[in-house]
């Protein structure tokens, strides 16, 4: 799945990025989510900076993780502008956290998830540090713990086509998307009933 991403020139790659990020503003603006963590891309990954600004553009609060490889956790920060951004631990960059704020005004409305491969039925297969997991359990956690008066955000995956398998193998400890979106469309579901 790296490799069928890879094979992408540089401007397909630009050009399927923007009509999937134009797929999820659509998703943000119909369920009128407020705040969105997302991925600051690396490598080959769908590029997600047209998203980002169309967010800053319409006020939506735009929070971006920050790796803590010690025990493989993230710290949220609130983005404001891409001169907050530093290389972090692997190299992706992160938010600065001399510039940038903490997130702490509970969870996000949606997590916009990266990963290798995604199937339809919300399977996806990670890059192997159970950073995702371990976020959607402490966000699930909070989500649950009245005194935070949070709900558990909406999470979707964002791909290029060429990453959607027909089944993705999952683990009882995976969390199972509530959407995807690829520069051809995109699905997601409420968790209470099919929609979209």
């Amino acid at each position: 799945m790296a490799s069928r991403r890879d094979e992408l020139s540089e401007e397909e790659r630009a050009e399927r990025s923007k009509q999937a990020c134009g797929y999820a503003s659509e998703i943000m603006k119909r369920l009128q989510l407020q705040s969105m963590m997302i991925y600051v891309p690396f490598r080959s990954e769908l590029d997600s900076r047209p998203l980002i600004e169309w967010a800053w553009s319409q006020g939506v609060h735009v929070i971006v993780p920050r790796s803590m490889p010690e025990d493989r956790s993230m710290e949220l920060h609130e983005l404001k502008a891409w001169n907050e951004l530093v290389p972090g631990a692997y190299g992706i960059w992160e938010p600065d956290p001399s510039r940038s704020h903490k997130w702490m005004n509970g969870n996000p409305d949606v997590i916009w998830v990266p990963g290798l491969a995604f199937d339809r039925n919300g399977g996806r297969l990670g890059y192997g540090g159970g950073y995702y997991d371990r976020l959607s359990d402490r966000l699930g956690a909070e989500a649950q713990d009245n005194t935070h008066q949070t709900r558990e955000p909406l999470w979707i995956g964002i791909a290029y086509e060429v990453q959607v398998a027909e089944h993705v193998p999952m683990e009882d400890h995976d969390r199972v998307l509530d959407g995807l979106v690829t520069e051809r469309g995109h699905f997601v579901k409420t968790r209470s009933a099919p929609e979209g």
